[in-house]
């Protein structure tokens, strides 16, 4: 195997990071005598926290609603084809962590957390098929799980359900009268676009999916249909650095030079496809550098507007001129396709196990401390499972 210095010196970071930072896993059976915790969710937010937790003395119960399959959360269900759109470096979500690529795929990143899992001995604190309904607290202040004693009793709720739950799969006019095939976004195992006139509909996050799926499969063309400019940033770890150094977390004074600098050097000859009424920091940003390579080879093209209706051939879309709002006038034209991608997004899971006064104005998700404890009770956080935008909330 060839010697390579920028990823040897990358695994000796991670080593280090590991040795540093990694809480030391406990012994088999071992019996935890500080408080018990229930973490909700065995995604990667929730593997992650009830390893921290383990690793520091706490007792842990992790309840998952699905079945072992379910390991890894959201990860568990994506395609194969899909993975890490910013740098590894930039998504370590445990120092235990030991990446072998720059842009990890879904099976390295579900292998990553299952080791984890393992290495914690989580397996054995772990409920599958366990849905939470409800929690509530005891005359002695202990929680209790669906209202079964039985399940335990905890001294603090871990609430790591994430922001993607079940794929979000709305019905369209017409929708029965499409002579091709019609996929979510995240159900493009085992399927091929080789060939085919691709139509994509939605230009949020999980476009990025559709479009991973679309290179890998060489599809003959690809139609992006959205309902507005999204800001899309290159899949670069420098310019994904220095985009995060923002720590306000939304919009500010100096916001316009990114802007200025992403259109000038990244859209360049495409600069239309960039928003001009919303800022990058107001909401979270595609990163994918394949879609202007397409575009600029007249394999695919980024349409603004509004879906009409489903035809035997494809889609009646009404066109959008720059700056004309969503379900303003436009051009109706017909795109043609073989298949239809929705990349139309994930419900987002629901909170309503916690207790009603978590919910009370002012202060409701996501208006909580840090966006993840809510004031009302001090002994819960909802970790990675508040937020509304990625990088501009």
């Amino acid at each position: 195997m060839d010697f390579h210095p920028i990823l040897w010196l990358y695994s000796l970071i991670q080593w280090v990071l590991d040795k540093l930072l990694s809480p030391t896993p406990p012994p088999p059976k071992a019996r935890l005598g500080r408080p018990r915790i229930a973490v909700i969710g065995a995604g990667l937010t929730g593997v992650s926290s009830a390893s921290h937790c383990v690793g520091h003395g706490f007792d842990v119960t992790i309840f998952e609603a699905g079945d072992e399959r379910s390991l890894g959360g959201i990860w568990s269900k994506v395609n194969n084809t899909s993975g890490l759109q910013i740098h590894s470096i930039m998504y370590r979500f445990h120092p235990s962590v030991k990446w072998v690529a720059g842009y990890p795929d879904r099976q390295q990143i579900v292998s990553q957390i299952t080791q984890i899992w393992k290495k914690y001995g989580l397996q054995e604190r772990t409920k599958f098929n366990t849905p939470v309904k409800s929690t509530r607290q005891d005359h002695h202040g202990r929680w209790i799980i669906n209202e079964d004693p039985s399940l335990g009793s905890f001294d603090g709720i871990l609430a790591a359900v994430g922001t993607c739950g079940d794929p979000k799969m709305p019905h369209m006019p017409n929708q029965e009268a499409f002579k091709g095939e019609i996929f979510h976004s995240s159900k493009l195992d085992g399927k091929t676009a080789a060939g085919k006139k691709v139509i994509i509909i939605g230009g949020g996050a999980s476009a990025v999916e559709a479009l991973e799926f679309v290179v890998h499969t060489d599809a003959a063309s690809t139609s992006v249909l959205a309902r507005s400019e999204k800001w899309i940033i290159p899949r670069n770890a420098l310019v994904d650095g220095i985009l995060a150094l923002n720590i306000f977390g939304q919009e500010t004074i100096f916001s316009w030079i990114p802007e200025t600098l992403l259109k000038r050097f990244f859209y360049r000859d495409l600069k239309d496809l960039a928003p001009d009424s919303e800022g990058l920091f107001t909401e979270t940003p595609m990163v994918n550098s394949d879609i202007f390579h397409q575009i600029r080879a007249h394999k695919a093209e980024w349409l603004r507007g509004d879906i009409v209706r489903f035809t035997e051939q494809g889609i009646n879309f009404r066109h959008r001129a720059k700056g004309v709002p969503k379900g303003g006038p436009g051009r109706e034209i017909e795109i043609q396709g073989d298949m239809v991608i929705m990349a139309t997004g994930y419900q987002r899971p629901s909170l309503s196990f916690l207790p009603n006064e978590v919910f009370q104005e002012p202060y409701q998700p996501p208006r909580w401390y840090l966006q993840v404890f809510p004031p009302e009770h001090i002994s819960v956080c909802c970790n990675n499972c508040t937020y509304v935008n990625a990088i501009g909330t």
